[in-house]
């Protein structure tokens, strides 16, 4: 039912004030995707990234706020994993320095930590894997999107300065139930449909409005929209269900067709009337979709 097999994670290495593990991210449209699958892979909990996509609603543009948490939290427990997540801003000193202690614990276990704005993209910060530290550097080693293009080295200046702290631990604690994924997933999915909502009528204002798009970051976030549902359209193509099944095929397919108005790297034309006008008329379909599912 696309549920992998687990696996044992690779032994980590360790030399006097350093600590590495071997963990990958996996470019993904949604790097805290990539990051998750890389993380649940190398704790032995290996998914494929539409499974968790479906339970913890990432496939479904998750808000990035204070209820992330109970969000992940519940999908990751679905696939045998206990997490703990913690959504910080302006954290004082005290947090930070807990945070700082709990990432080099779990990386002394040979686990890494998924967290917000280690990563860098195109774009700016990003979700990365924090995979080592090194206390003579006063840095963390990380893996994310571009990790290959810039340093792979976060100093620890730069994390105590960050306005947002958003980290994920987890472990394996036991087996999966396919029955249980799909409970999950489809609470995730119900839960996320006003938001989906909101947010591709929110792409509408702004196409409707006399506001310059820049091309390249703007068909980032449409590749992405799309790849998503696609990846949710799968998911639920391999757990069959009445009414979640046929609304992710549908904006699969519709949303799909939006994203090849705006091609990545190049971005289309996003600031010309008769593309935003095109991109408003599938847009107002796919918000029918979703209002056909209430």
């Amino acid at each position: 039912m696309g549920l992998a097999a687990s696996a044992q994670p690779a032994p980590h290495k360790e030399l006097g004030l350093q600590a590495f593990v071997e963990a990958r991210y996996e470019y993904h449209w949604a790097p805290l995707l990539g990051c998750l699958v890389g993380h649940l892979d190398h704790i032995g909990a290996a998914q494929p990234s539409h499974v968790i996509g479906a339970v913890t609603g990432t496939s479904y543009q998750p808000p990035q706020d204070a209820q992330l948490p109970a969000l992940l939290d519940d999908g990751l427990s679905a696939l045998g994993v206990r997490s703990q997540i913690v959504y910080l801003t302006f954290p004082n000193r005290l947090q930070r320095f807990r945070w700082r202690r709990r990432i080099r614990s779990e990386l002394h276990a040979d686990r890494p930590v998924t967290a917000f704005g280690v990563g860098v993209s195109a774009f700016g910060p990003a979700w990365g894997l924090i995979v080592g530290c090194d206390d003579e550097r006063r840095a963390w080693r990380r893996d994310g999107p571009m990790t290959e293009q810039v340093s792979p080295w976060l100093l620890e200046t730069e994390f105590n300065a960050s306005p947002v702290l958003i980290l994920i631990a987890a472990r394996r604690v036991g087996a999966i139930a396919p029955e249980r994924v799909e409970q999950v997933a489809a609470q995730a999915f119900d839960q996320s449909m006003d938001r989906a909502g909101r947010d591709l009528l929110d792409r509408i204002e702004l196409l409707d409005s006399d506001i310059e798009i820049e091309p390249q970051r703007y068909s980032h976030e449409v590749q992405a929209l799309a790849a998503n549902w696609g990846e949710a359209a799968t998911f639920w193509r391999e757990f069959p269900h009445d009414d979640f099944g046929p609304i992710a095929q549908q904006m699969a397919v519709v949303l799909s067709r939006y994203s090849t108005l705006f091609p990545y790297p190049m971005g289309g034309q996003p600031n010309n009337p008769g593309v935003r006008s095109a991109a408003v008329h599938i847009l107002h379909e796919a918000v029918d979709v979703l209002a056909a599912s209430h």
